[in-house]
Formats: C-alpha cells, structure tokens, sequence
C-alpha cells in the first residue's frame, strides 16, 4: 500500500487515507467542532445541531454504528480516537487533527495572555491616574470594559487611547478653550474630541462624576471647554445681581436696571464670569421662557432674579447654577407638573441644591384641571414621592403658565417675603458679595483627588 506523509512532523499519519474519511462535506461541521474543542482543552464529546440525513449518515457510518437519533448528532471523541487509530491513519485524534487543518491553537493560553496584555495596560498608567486623581475613573473603565469596546482586541491601541485621554485630563480644568483647540494641542488632530471619538468618550465618561445623565456640552463645560465656541449654548435671565466691571458684569448690571430680560453664552459665562452677588434673596428658576417675559413685564426691575431653563438644561444654564451655587446663592424651581419636568426639576434640586418652588401636592391640586392628560411612565418627584402618586392619580399635565399669577406674587422684590430663606433679615445685614473664579468653580471638578 502506498502512503502519502502529512509532512516531516507527522510521518505517522497517513494522510492520503485521512482526507478521503474525515474531508467530505458531510462531515465538516462534526470535524470542526472536534477541532474546536482540542483548542479549548479538550471535551469528552462534540455535538452539532439539526444535522441533516447526510451528515447523520456519514458520521455513523464512520464509527460503524446502528443509525442515530435526536435533534443533535453526537460524536464521543475516544471513539473516533480508537477508528483513527485501528485503521491506522493517525496515533491520536490530535495529531490527524493537525495534519488536516494546520496546528491547533491554544485558546486557553492565548485567552491567559490577552488577560496579561490587558493587565499591562491598565497598569502602565496608574501612577499617572493616580496623580490626576484618576484612579477610581481608570478602575471604572476596567471594571465596565469601556476601553475594550472602543479599543476592539486590540491592547496596544487601548494603552495608546488610554494614554491620549490621561494627556486631556492633565489639561483640564481651562478657562473658556474651545474643544477644537484642546484637541489640536493635546492630540495633534482638532476633530479628535469630537463627538463619538474613543478619546472624547474615555474623557466624558472621567467628567461623569454622578448618575445625572448630562449633555456632551454640559460635560465639556464643567471644565472650562468650550464646544462650538460657546455661543449657540446660552441662558435667560432676569435682574441677577452682579458686581465688578467685566463686560459679562457690565451687560447684566445694565439690564437689570431696566428690567429687561438678556440671554448670556456658555462663552460669557466660562471667558469672562462675573462676580455674583450672594444674598438671601433666592434665584427663582423656572421652565418655560413665558413666565420670565410676564415677569420683566408686570414687574420688570422689581422682579426677584430670575432663570430660565427652557425646557432640559442647557451647558449655559447648568453653568450658571454652578456658579451661583458655588457663592453660596439660594436657588428654588418650578416647572411644569408633567412627567418632563418632574425629571427636569430632580436633576436642577439634586445636583444644585434647589429648594421646590410652589412644587408641591397642594400647588397641583389647587389647580384647575387643564384637559391636557399625562402621558408616558410617571417619574418619581425625588423631594415629593406623594406628588408622583397623586400626579398619577389625576392625569392631568399643569404648565407653568396656568400659574402665572402666583408665580408673579413670589417674585414681586415690592411684596413682603414669607418664604423660608430668611429674606427678610432682622438687623439689616449687609449681602454678602463672593468673586466667582473659573478655577474655584472648574477645580471641583477635575483637581480633586477622585472626583473623576
């Protein structure tokens, strides 16, 4: 008998014979899971799924078996051992293996050194981490596995990624950079932080310090940088008090002489902040622009400071409460009684220490009803639990400007104050006035160890 050799490895196989048995069409997809398992260790048996006639038939014809049964086709891997073995085409299932498809992998240990290069990755920028204050940040993205999505299965790239972000964050906090330049001076590319890029991904994710769900904008604000320069992202307000002689300063102070509403930029904001005013007198905030229009018209220089968030808070607006938080200036917030702007008023109170403002049961029921049904999954009112269920229970959507008239009685600076921020001080204290500084209010998020 004539034998054809696998190779110089393998002088033991015949492999001629090898192929004619096990290289057949029907018998691919039991052979693949035979080799399959060798990579990953070994099995005691494969098994393959709604096998057709053909398949079945070959495989236990090969074994020399009575006809099979069932929804899988099983083969016990000793027993093609054994075939191979008696028939004297090859010394071990392994080896026949080899010969016909190449070298079998070590799954098993290429799975331990992708782990290893894993490893090394985030451990080959720790200290640095560390010094950031970081290090809770770079433990998040190995626990989640963030850089691993972004990176695919490739280590070096996730390590180079890595190290790109950490070159960001070593940046931050700035005072009114626009992204485009960040990007250019710390990755050489100025549309490498742009929106969906791995690194500006990795960098968000580090700014995220809370379970508040923020905008990229807003994010980016938070320390300092600028997206789109900062124009399009603004505020309403009305009759804030400020000191100093800014630009930003000089605009507010002049409006507010005449009552008249103005729209301030994120770039105004973060390039040239004003030096707030810290009083008792709270900052009212409210939703809908129309309750700030009504204002500057029944009240106009007489009316309490006022904002606007127009709808979900914009970079502009989350910027501005920072900073009035940040002197010690008391908000309070009222906004329509739907689902919206339940969430709306939850984020405004927890991240910026809003007090509710005619946000409570009474102030709904009061209300006339509007025919307007709530629609959507109810949201829990975090300050008010029972104001969800009662929500619930009515149906009924009440806007802001259903209650315009008691809303315009609170913010009458002529009416006496009744409200639980001691406004009305006894002995006259002086208002206390507070220099607001990008790094005070930018430095809270980045330079504290672990805020990240």
């Amino acid at each position: 008998m004539t034998r054809s050799k696998a190779s110089s490895e393998h002088p033991e196989v015949d492999l001629q014979r090898l192929r004619s048995l096990l290289d057949c069409p029907e018998l691919a997809r039991i052979m693949q899971a035979v080799r399959v398992a060798l990579e990953r260790g070994g099995a005691e048996r494969v098994s393959i799924a709604d096998p057709s006639e053909q398949e079945r038939r070959a495989l236990d014809e090969l074994l020399g078996r009575r006809p099979s049964t069932g929804a899988r086709l099983t083969l016990p891997l000793s027993q093609l051992e054994d075939t191979l073995k008696r028939a004297g085409l090859a010394p071990d299932l392994r080896t026949a293996m080899e010969s016909l498809g190449g070298p079998l992998r070590n799954l098993g240990a290429e799975r331990d050194e992708r782990a290893r290069a894993w490893r090394r990755v985030f451990d080959s920028q720790g200290a640095e981490a560390e010094r950031l204050g970081a290090a809770t940040w770079l433990a998040t993205l190995e626990r989640e596995g963030l850089l691993k999505r972004l990176a695919g299965p490739d280590s070096v790239r996730a390590e180079t990624l890595l190290g790109q972000a950490l070159d960001v964050l070593g940046r931050l906090p700035q005072r009114g950079m626009t992204l485009s330049t960040l990007a250019a001076e710390c990755l050489g590319d100025a549309h490498a932080l742009d929106e969906g890029r791995p690194v500006a991904t990795l960098v968000k994710r580090a700014l995220c310090v809370d379970d508040q769900t923020d905008s990229s904008d807003a994010l980016w604000a938070s320390v300092g940088i600028l997206v789109g320069g900062g124009i399009t992202s603004s505020v309403l307000a009305l009759n804030l008090g400020v000191e100093g002689s800014g630009t930003t300063a000089s605009i507010v102070a002049a409006a507010a002489i005449s009552g008249e509403p103005i729209y301030l930029t994120l770039r105004q904001l973060l390039r040239d902040p004003p030096t707030w005013t810290a009083s008792a007198i709270p900052v009212s905030i409210c939703e809908n622009p129309a309750v700030v229009a009504e204002a500057a018209n029944a009240l106009g220089p007489d009316c309490t400071p006022l904002i606007c968030t127009r709808g979900q808070p914009s970079a502009a607006v989350t910027t501005l409460l920072t900073q009035l938080a940040a002197v010690g200036v008391p908000l309070r917030y009222h906004g329509d009684f739907d689902w919206p702007g339940i969430r709306i008023a939850n984020g405004i109170m927890s991240r910026h220490g809003a007090a509710p403002w005619r946000m409570g049961v009474a102030d709904y029921l009061e209300t006339i009803d509007s025919g307007k049904p709530l629609t959507e999954g109810p949201v829990i009112a975090e300050w008010d639990p029972e104001l969800s269920r009662v929500m619930q229970a009515r149906g009924q959507i009440i806007e802001e400007e259903r209650v315009i008239r008691d809303l315009l009685a609170d913010l009458d600076s002529r009416a006496e104050c009744e409200t639980s921020y001691g406004s009305d001080r006894e002995g006259g204290e002086p208002e206390e006035r507070v220099q607001f500084t990008a790094d005070s209010f930018l430095g809270a998020r980045v330079d504290k160890p672990e805020r990240l």
